[in-house]
């Protein structure tokens, strides 16, 4: 099996177990305060992320996010966030759908996705150019969902108790 399908199945059985057998994080308190709407239970809502195992020095990946509601009825928005490594010299969004809106700050991105009912899904790109140094760089994507539009996405980054770290080889 090759390295990029290696990859992907193990990203999508993460996804089909509602978590990631990547590289867990720890789980955040159960009893921390939300806006209005409660986080939709991590099951409901999947995603995978593809991206590159090699790159050379100077050059540019491109992650793709897919995210999908496999449970949850009803319309969902969906906070999509990204912790790129500093050996990232510089990250941007290349191709989402329109009811997707996302900020990138320094090497942090977070991504609004404002409708996503049962059983569909949208997929973000993300390109990063990778620094100048031979080593690995590391992104880590997590989402986490809400029934509540209004919610605020810094509060939900908090909420977010597993991510899906995706590391590249720099060359």
């Amino acid at each position: 099996m090759s390295p990029l399908t290696a990859r992907l199945t193990a990203a999508a059985l993460a996804a089909a177990l509602g978590g990631t057998l990547l590289s867990p994080t720890p789980a955040t308190a159960a009893g921390s305060a939300l806006s209005a709407a409660p986080a939709v239970a991590p099951s409901a809502i999947g995603y995978t992320v593809a991206f590159p195992a090699h790159v050379r020095r100077g050059e540019s990946l491109v992650y793709s996010v897919k995210v999908r509601n496999r449970k949850a009825s009803g319309q969902r928005y969906v906070a999509l966030i990204g912790d790129f490594s500093n050996r990232f010299r510089r990250i941007k969004v290349v191709s989402k759908p329109r009811s997707v809106k996302c900020t990138v700050k320094g090497r942090d991105l977070s991504c609004w996705i404002t409708s996503l009912d049962k059983g569909d899904s949208t997929t973000v790109r993300i390109r990063a150019w990778a620094g100048s140094r031979r080593g690995t760089a590391t992104a880590a994507f997590g989402v986490i969902a809400t029934s509540d539009g209004d919610a605020d996405i810094r509060k939900l980054r908090k909420e977010i108790g597993r991510k899906i770290k995706a590391s590249t080889r720099i060359r």
